[in-house]
């Protein structure tokens, strides 16, 4: 993946958080992914196909899935369903800067919510998988991209 690329990845991460108001989410360097010791408590997992093949996944505590879906919707909902659904809209949102910045040739796929730390969540290893850091209000997630 180029450098230009990696860069629509952040730009997505931050004008999602930057829509939720006026709390800054801060957006690490990113880096190549070695392991699964980032995996969270639930993970949004979006495949990539057409001429561009890989994945995305973005991965986070409950807690901040929480935060993040009362300032996106307004409403507190602590159930699983509304966990998987919010992951779930974060992961396809991001994925959808994407693919409209990529074009025709990259399709998502709906998302695919894990919870837990599964052993399975995992990129392709014949390209470098990137993992790029978030940090909003005091939550730590990732967001895992690989594409070839």
């Amino acid at each position: 993946m180029k450098e230009t690329e990696l860069k629509t990845f952040v730009d997505g991460v931050s004008n999602f958080f930057n829509r939720l108001g006026p709390d800054v989410v801060t957006v690490g360097v990113p880096y190549v992914k070695e392991g699964n010791q980032f995996i969270s408590e639930i993970t949004g997992i979006i495949g990539l196909t057409g001429k561009r093949k890989g994945g995305i996944f973005v991965t986070c505590t409950y807690a901040m899935v929480d935060e993040v879906s009362v300032a996106y919707s307004g409403m507190e909902d602590k159930s699983i369903e509304a966990r998987k659904d919010m992951i779930g809209e974060i992961a396809n949102t991001i994925s959808g800067n994407a693919s409209d910045a990529f074009g025709n040739d990259f399709q998502i796929s709906v998302p695919v919510v894990v919870t837990g730390k599964p052993d399975g969540v995992d990129m392709p290893t014949r390209v470098p998988t990137f993992v790029i850091p978030i940090q909003w209000r005091g939550h730590k997630a990732y967001l895992v991209a690989g594409v070839e």
